[in-house]
């Protein structure tokens, strides 16, 4: 895991080794705190699911020939939020969130994302796709439910998560991550699954 120091190392190096956050961290809070982790803070897109006219949502992929067209329209709806407003996320409910930040992390470096414990504990969970590849860049998409018992506020630009971010074996492979590039929450389809299409026909 990188430390304070490491983490600074990294977004002031050049080259293949350069870690990218825009807006970058406030390097002096890092050395204050003796991080080991970067804070990132809640973008101002939304998406959440649409209720009232979503049946449900199917988690894996039909052949073509067995979707409705009700199956390939979106379940989800999208949001705006300007700064200086809030989203209110009701108990039980759930929303996709992204990333203030824009990163880009180099072939030497991987990470996750974790939420913020004063958070959690107002019943607010953050779970991502948590694990970060090496060459990964865009925002991130965070997964936001209310496990709590009243309604919550969350306001763009607040702190809402942090990453970990780790040294790994230098990765060859230029394979950036089918999310990579993103600046809004996104939510991608089921891939169809040709063992599963088969597992599903077996008798009993």
């Amino acid at each position: 895991m990188l430390s304070a120091e490491q983490i600074i190392g990294s977004l002031g190096a050049t080259g293949d080794d350069k870690l990218t956050i825009v807006p970058a961290p406030d390097e002096a809070a890092l050395r204050e705190r003796g991080a080991t982790s970067v804070d990132l803070r809640l973008g101002r897109w939304f998406r959440s699911f649409r209720q009232t006219s979503t049946k449900s949502v199917s988690l894996v992929a039909l052949p073509p020939e067995e979707q409705t067209d009700a199956a390939q329209e979106s379940p989800t709806k999208q949001h705006f939020v300007p700064f200086g407003s809030s989203y209110v996320l009701h108990p039980g409910r759930f929303v996709l969130g992204v990333t203030l930040e824009w990163l880009q992390l180099p072939r030497t470096i991987s990470g996750y994302v974790t939420g913020k414990s004063s958070l959690g504990r107002h019943g607010l969970v953050i779970e991502t796709a948590a694990g970060l590849h090496p060459m990964f860049s865009g925002c991130l998409t965070l997964e936001l439910a209310n496990v709590g018992e009243v309604p919550l506020e969350i306001y763009p630009g607040m702190n809402v998560c942090q990453i970990f971010l780790h040294r790994t074996i230098r990765c060859e492979a230029d394979n950036r991550g089918e999310f990579s590039g993103r600046r809004k929450p996104t939510l991608k389809a089921p891939s169809f699954d040709p063992v599963f299409d088969r597992l599903r026909e077996v008798p009993g």
